[in-house]
């Protein structure tokens, strides 16, 4: 098995692709790995994700709870927040909000870079994508961006929600209306920690949909801050912020200014802080629902496939591992479509138990007017006292 080579092109640098690196390391097989992530350079920026579920045990198989653990954002639970910062409902230790293993997109994303940089097989091309591929029987013909060409076994295209290697990989009808916008926007950078920050994700909504959020981080000299603005219904989309987003960086800050300079709470901090992140980023919350994730020798893994709430991490741990393990089992490099093939069988129920979300969510969770806000948190306010959550917990 070992004079066996399987050669694989992997779109994508976040966290999919390196785990999915990772476990192609270890099937016994002399695999050939590039790795091609259109970002100039590691990505810094992202949100506090989470690792539950399956995806907790493939994350100790590769020796990274440790790691983990010493990444923590430091998170204890949860609390939401009126316009004075006084709390209304309180959900530590989780409570359903925040899980056991709780770190910075970015953080993970190094770990599994860290563990897979060193090794001989797996290369990583930065400041590049794939522009054109085209399948024989025996491979696939690779164009990427910058002009090269090469030619792999097997074509993963794990490049996120927004994938530019999804269309070519699977046709248009099995494309059409799979990427489906939540009607939220979310920006996420860090600023300056105070004394008096506690360890919780604060949560404060304002009406017309917006919202602030803090969360901690290992870092004690920072926080995350969070601003979300949520639109009536999901698919609808606000011209103003669409405009912004399109023209760049300062022309989003000024739009965010614009929205939340009087929303209360700590809006005017955040804001503030906000001018002098370099680590900005924001974001549509968005799903993505398809028919088919693979096409041959290509196929497509994480969010590229099944972008979701909640659970996407682990969602794109567990996907690759489980393409690692059907890979493991092929005597030849001719066997690559029927194991891609049996990885959709076989991940696709797992992935079904998990892909539902909250009725209503994201715009329950934020209101439009003061009269929602009031009874969305009158049944937070029960919730918490009642202990309710508890049962939804587990």
């Amino acid at each position: 098995m070992s004079a066996l080579r399987l050669k694989v092109l992997i779109a994508g640098g976040g966290i999919a692709g390196p785990c999915l690196a990772y476990w192609l390391t270890k099937i016994g097989l002399n695999t050939s790995i590039t790795v091609v992530e259109r970002s100039r350079s590691p990505r810094v920026t992202g949100q506090a994700i989470d690792i539950r579920g399956r995806a907790i045990e493939i994350m100790k198989k590769m020796k990274l709870e440790e790691a983990v653990r010493s990444f923590s954002t430091t998170e204890e639970g949860a609390i939401f927040v009126n316009s004075s910062g006084k709390s209304f409902a309180e959900f530590i230790g989780g409570g359903g909000f925040t899980a056991e293993y709780e770190i910075l997109r970015a953080d993970l994303s190094r770990l599994f870079l860290e563990a897979t940089e060193g090794l001989d097989n797996v290369r990583y091309v930065y400041g590049d994508s794939v522009e054109s591929l085209e399948q024989t029987d025996k491979d696939v013909n690779v164009t990427f961006t910058k002009g090269s060409k090469d030619t792999f076994d097997l074509v993963v295209a794990a490049d996120g929600s927004t994938s530019t290697t999804r269309p070519l990989i699977l046709d248009e009808q099995i494309l059409k209306d799979s990427y489906k916008f939540l009607g939220q926007y979310i920006a996420f950078f860090s600023i300056p920690s105070r004394p008096t920050d506690p360890k919780l994700w604060q949560w404060y909504n304002a009406p017309k949909g917006l919202g602030i959020m803090t969360r901690p981080h290992r870092n004690p000299s920072t926080i995350g801050a969070y601003l979300c603005i949520t639109m009536p219904s999901r698919e609808q989309r606000d011209p103003i912020v669409e405009e912004a987003m399109d023209k760049g960086t300062d022309d989003t800050k000024r739009m965010l200014h614009k929205y939340f300079e009087n929303a209360g709470w700590e809006a005017k901090r955040v804001l503030e802080g906000m001018d002098q992140a370099e680590d900005f980023y924001m974001s549509r919350m968005a799903l993505v629902r398809l028919p088919k994730w693979t096409n041959g020798r290509a196929l497509v893994l994480g969010d590229a496939a099944f972008a979701t709430f909640g659970v996407g991490t682990s969602l794109a741990i567990e996907s690759g591992y489980a393409l690692a393990q059907e890979l493991s089992k092929i005597q030849s490099t001719d066997d690559v479509p029927h194991a891609v093939k049996k990885y959709e069988e076989v991940f696709r129920p797992i992935y079904a138990k998990t892909e539902g979300i909250p009725p209503g969510f994201p715009q329950l969770a934020s209101p439009q007017t003061a009269w929602g806000l009031q009874i969305r948190d009158w049944i937070l306010w029960f919730l918490n006292k009642s202990k309710i959550y508890k049962l939804a917990q587990r």
